[in-house]
């Protein structure tokens, strides 16, 4: 009996064990983890020319809100909603690239774009508006992948694919994606949540030359943990990097940050949001050139907000930017009032890269909706 008992106590214990293996297993399956730095596929067609000098690009940033549409309250902004139907996300995909189409831009830095997604009906956003507005050269990383998300309660967002896209009428040779500080929270919750990144790309120039775009998308609800002032550190590492290397580059994308004077106060409740005592994007502006300067901000806010709270008819706040380095010549910069398609407004600049014989840079012009 004795050794019958010690069997099926063994058996127990392998099955046991064999279940638990099988488990974990599974829950890895669903967990994303990215390396350090990974390099980023690119396709370019053979024949995409190279960025020239002394001509201007025009350059679009923009959070598109996963093509999620105006129409849903969304769980994280103290709504319901969850998912989306797939009529809404191809209509709001039909409208951003109608202000593509428009704008016609040579550069498009774009944030939260679904790849197959649940919660967008399973539509690849990136080949979607590439078919819509077709681009020589595109690329995009992901910062929110999981295999199921069991969260909200009452609807999970299941399988979560959400990128940072770059579409370029350049040659892109190299994209490497930079992994972020990740929020202070448990173990558990990192493992579902956006894992923030940078993506830089390398475009070569006529002259044989390198620009290099970063696109990024720093964390939300971080209610003062550090997380910003990490992920704003590593953004500066970067930027100072490739100064250092003498490369002209531009920063673009959604920090989440207010910008320098901001009173986060006057956003009632939400502005718990932004709880450091200085905003973690000040590192940046005294660092770096901003296509707005701060002075911009603070004398004419309205004029420079990008964020439209659900339900709202006009931005609120800031929360989108645009650096550069000492090689490039901004141009004009403008908001453009999109108020139907994302809770973020896109921002539209010109810039040159002067041959080395040029003239210095001009001042940067402005304008707030300019076709």
């Amino acid at each position: 009996m004795a050794g019958r008992a010690a069997r099926w106590i063994g058996g127990g214990v392998a099955a046991i064990a064999v279940g638990a293996v099988g488990l974990g297993a599974w829950v890895n399956s669903l967990i994303w983890t990215p390396d350090p730095e990974m390099d980023v596929p690119v396709v370019c067609a053979p024949d995409t020319p190279t960025m020239p000098h002394d001509r201007p690009i025009k350059v679009l940033v923009w959070n598109v809100q996963y093509a999620g549409s105006r129409r849903y309250h969304f769980f994280y902004d103290g709504g319901e909603a969850v998912h989306v139907t797939a009529d809404d996300v191809e209509d709001t995909l039909d409208r951003i690239a109608e202000v593509l189409r428009r704008e016609n831009p040579d550069l498009v830095l774009l944030q939260e774009v679904d790849r197959g997604s649940d919660r967008t009906a399973g539509i690849d956003q990136h080949a979607a508006l590439l078919a819509r507005v077709p681009y020589p050269c595109h690329l995009a990383t992901p910062y929110h992948r999981a295999g199921y998300v069991p969260h909200p309660s009452q609807q999970h967002l299941g399988k979560v694919d959400m990128n940072l896209s770059v579409f370029s009428r350049y040659r892109v040779d190299k994209a490497t994606r930079h992994q972020l500080a990740l929020l202070d929270e448990p173990w558990w919750r990192q493992a579902f949540n956006l894992k923030r990144a940078l993506l830089e790309v390398e475009l070569p120039m006529d002259d044989g030359t390198t620009f290099t775009a970063f696109d990024t998308h720093l964390s939300a609800f971080s209610k003062g943990d550090g997380t910003l002032g990490k992920q704003m550190g590593e953004l500066d590492a970067a930027m100072t990097r490739v100064e250092g290397e003498g490369r002209p580059w531009l920063l673009g994308g959604d920090l989440n940050a207010l910008p320098p004077g901001d009173d986060p106060s006057r956003l009632g409740a939400e502005g718990a949001w932004y709880a450091e005592d200085v905003t973690p994007v000040k590192r940046l502006f005294d660092r770096h050139a901003s296509v707005i300067p701060a002075a911009q901000y603070a004398g004419e806010p309205q004029r420079w907000r990008t964020y439209v709270p659900f339900g709202a008819e006009q931005p609120d706040r800031t929360l989108d930017y645009v650096f550069h380095g000492r090689a490039v010549d901004p141009g004009e910069i403008g908001v453009r009032q999109e108020l139907a398609i994302s809770d973020h407004m896109p921002i539209v600049l010109d810039l040159t890269v002067p041959s080395a014989d040029a003239p210095a840079a001009r001042d940067t012009d402005t304008d707030t909706d300019t076709p």
